[in-house]
């Protein structure tokens, strides 16, 4: 069954979408074993993994469409590494590192303007001073302040204030 995913707004960078996968297959090997002990009537059952809140809302995500089984947990890590492959990616660097807010919100306008599927890799380097580095594929958009002073060492005094 061909299910769009909408990824958890916490799952922002190819880096995130490979820990949800690596969670994600934990969970299926731990289904995959409890379920042979509950037809064998075992009485060791384990408890399930400790996941992510990202992880239990795709999972719950998926259930809605799918009910939990193995073959079910075998598509939902072939759509994740899918969705993996097929993302466009943008680099985003800023002055410092960013809060859960900044980034969220980044992830946010991203996802709402360039495309749904969109996977960012934050960087942070102080040089920049403010504003931000954009980077997709070979393009580079530099809206730093780095760059301002540069381009124009007479507005320095300018810039500063605005910092």
């Amino acid at each position: 069954m061909k299910y769009k995913l909408q990824l958890d707004e916490t799952i922002a960078s190819p880096q995130d979408l490979k820990f949800l996968i690596i969670e994600i297959r934990e969970y299926s090997r731990w289904y995959s074993h409890n379920s042979i002990k509950k037809l064998l009537r075992s009485k060791r059952i384990t408890d399930t993994p400790d996941l992510s809140m990202a992880a239990k809302n795709t999972l719950r995500q998926w259930a809605v469409k799918n009910p939990i089984s193995r073959r079910s947990l075998d598509q939902l890590i072939n759509n994740l590494e899918k969705y993996a492959k097929s993302s466009p990616q943008i680099t985003i660097t800023l002055a410092a590192p960013p809060t859960v807010s900044v980034k969220k919100s980044l992830v946010n306008w991203c996802r709402e303007n360039i495309a749904s599927d969109i996977l960012i890799n934050f960087q942070y380097n102080s040089v920049l001073l403010g504003g931000l580095v954009v980077r997709i594929g070979s393009h580079i958009y530099d809206w730093s302040f780095r760059r301002q002073i540069l381009e124009s060492p007479k507005s320095f005094p300018e810039v500063l204030r605005s910092v």
